[in-house]
C-alpha cells in the first residue's frame, strides 16, 4: 500500500488520521460501514504512540475489540510512531496529533474533541492521563473520561525523576474528575485506593486483553535465529524494555550462574536505554558469547514457544503482558516477586517460581529448577487462559456502559 514519511516513520496513508495543521482524518470503507449501519457510541482511545510497549499493545487491542463488538473507534496519538501501526485493523480510525509535552498535546486533544464530540475518552499512561483530564476540565461538557493505570503507581513514582514525579502528581491531583480509574490488577487497584481514597468507587480491576484467538497461530511460526535451532544448547528468554525498570542486569547476573553449571544461552528481545550496559556486564562475566539481544520482535510468542524458560526480573510492573503470552505459549515461567500484579498472575508460586527483587542468586537456583522440572504446557495454557482477550474487553465495555449510563 502507498506510504508516505512522517516525522522519520513510514505510514500507510490510511494512517495519516487528524492533524491541526493537515486534512481531515481519512476514513476507510470499513469504518463509513460501521459509522452509518448504527453503531454504538463512538469511543476515543488516546496514548502516546504505538511503540512497542505493554500499554501500547493494550490500548490497540481494546481499540479492536470494542470495534468488534460495534463501537466506533478512534484511537488518538500523540504521534503516529511505532511498529503497532501495521497492526491497527480498518474498523479503528487513527488520529494523530504530532504533538510533544503537555501544553501542545492539550491544544491539539482538545481541538480533536471539539471537532468530533466523542462518547467516552479512554486513555492511559501519564502525559495522555493528564491531558484527558484537563481536557474535560476546559470542555466543561457531557463528556465521559476514563483512565488507565498501567504500572503500579507508587513504585512508579517512587522510581521517577523529579519532572516524572510532577506529572504523576498531577494525574492524581485530577482524578477526581475522571468517571472511573481502571486498572489491570488488584494490587494496582488496593495501591490507588491507599493514595487516592475518595476514588475508591471509581477504580476498576480489568485484566489486560493478552490471549487472543490468533496467539497459538503466530506461536507455531517461525523463528529467525540460530539458536532456536540448536537442540543441544536451550534458550532462556526474557522480553521487555532494556530499561532500568525491568532490572535486565539481575537477569544477566544470574544466568551467569546458571551457565556456569549447565549449557544454557540467553535471550532478551526489546530495545532500550540499557542495552549497551547488558551488554558490558555479560563481557564481564565472562558470558558474552551466550547472550543475545536481537532488538523489539513484532511476534515475541514464537520466540516464547521455543524457550526453556521465560524470565522476568522486573523491580515492579501492572500486569506483565508477556509472562501471560509465555504460558500460554506452553513455557515455563519465572519471575521476580515484585509490587503489582505478577504474584496474582502465578497464583503465588503455583504457576511460576517467585524471587525477591533484585537477588541474582535466587533467581539463578529458580531457572535451574524450572529447566529442570517444567510445568506441563496444559497447566501454563489453561491458567493463561484465564487472561483472555475477550473477558477484558467485556470488562472495558462494562466500564464504558457504566459511565454512559450515569
Amino acid at each position: 500500500m502507498p506510504g508516505e514519511r512522517l516525522r522519520g516513520q513510514v505510514v500507510d496513508q490510511r494512517l495519516r488520521g487528524y492533524d491541526r495543521r493537515g486534512p481531515e482524518p481519512v476514513t476507510t470503507p470499513e469504518r463509513q460501514r460501521m459509522e452509518g449501519s448504527g453503531a454504538k457510541k463512538e469511543i476515543a482511545l488516546f496514548v502516546g504512540s504505538l511503540e512497542g510497549g505493554g500499554a501500547e499493545r493494550a490500548m490497540l487491542d481494546i481499540g479492536r475489540g470494542l470495534a468488534r463488538r460495534g463501537f466506533v473507534v478512534d484511537l488518538v496519538l500523540m504521534r503516529l510512531t511505532g511498529p503497532y501501526l501495521a497492526d491497527v485493523p480498518e474498523s479503528v480510525r487513527v488520529v494523530g496529533l504530532n504533538t510533544r509535552g503537555l501544553p501542545a498535546t492539550l491544544t491539539a486533544l482538545v481541538s480533536y474533541l471539539r471537532r468530533r464530540r466523542p462518547s467516552v475518552l479512554l486513555s492511559t499512561l501519564p502525559t495522555c492521563n493528564v491531558a484527558a483530564l484537563l481536557a474535560r476540565v476546559l470542555l466543561r461538557c457531557s463528556l465521559a473520561v476514563i483512565v488507565r493505570q498501567a504500572s503500579h503507581f507508587s513504585m512508579d513514582y517512587a522510581t521517577r525523576r523529579f519532572r516524572g514525579r510532577i506529572a504523576l502528581s498531577l494525574e492524581r491531583a485530577l482524578w477526581r474528575f475522571a468517571n472511573a480509574v481502571l486498572t489491570n490488577s488488584c494490587a494496582g487497584a488496593e495501591d490507588l485506593k491507599r493514595i487516592a481514597p475518595r476514588i475508591a468507587p471509581r477504580v476498576r480491576v480489568i485484566r489486560n486483553p493478552v490471549v487472543g484467538p490468533n496467539l497459538a497461530a503466530r506461536a507455531a511460526e517461525p523463528v529467525d535465529h540460530p539458536w532456536f535451532h540448536d537442540g543441544q544448547m536451550p534458550v532462556v528468554l526474557a522480553a521487555g524494555r532494556l530499561s532500568p525498570v525491568k532490572d535486565h542486569a539481575t537477569l544477566v547476573r544470574a544466568f551467569a550462574s546458571v551457565a556456569g553449571e549447565r549449557m544454557a544461552r540467553l535471550v532478551i528481545i526489546g530495545e532500550g536505554v540499557e542495552r549497551d550496559r547488558l551488554l558490558a556486564l555479560a563481557r564481564e562475566l565472562g558470558i558474552a558469547d551466550r547472550v543475545d539481544l536481537p532488538g523489539f520482535q513484532r511476534n515475541p510468542f514464537a520466540w516464547m514457544a521455543r524457550a526453556r524458560v521465560f524470565v522476568m526480573s522486573s523491580l515492579f510492573e501492572g500486569s506483565p503482558n508477556a509472562l501471560v503470552q509465555a504460558m500460554a505459549c506452553g513455557t515455563t515461567v519465572v519471575s521476580t516477586d515484585c509490587p503489582g500484579g505478577t504474584k496474582e498472575i502465578l497464583g503465588g508460586g503455583t504457576w511460576g517460581a517467585l524471587t525477591p527483587v533484585g537477588d541474582h542468586r535466587a533467581l539463578g537456583a529458580a531457572i535451574s529448577e524450572a529447566m529442570d522440572n517444567p510445568l506441563t504446557p496444559n497447566e501454563l495454557i489453561g491458567r493463561a487462559n484465564d487472561f483472555a482477550a475477550e473477558s477484558s474487553i467485556n470488562g472495558y465495555e462494562a466500564a464504558i456502559t457504566a459511565v454512559l449510563n450515569r
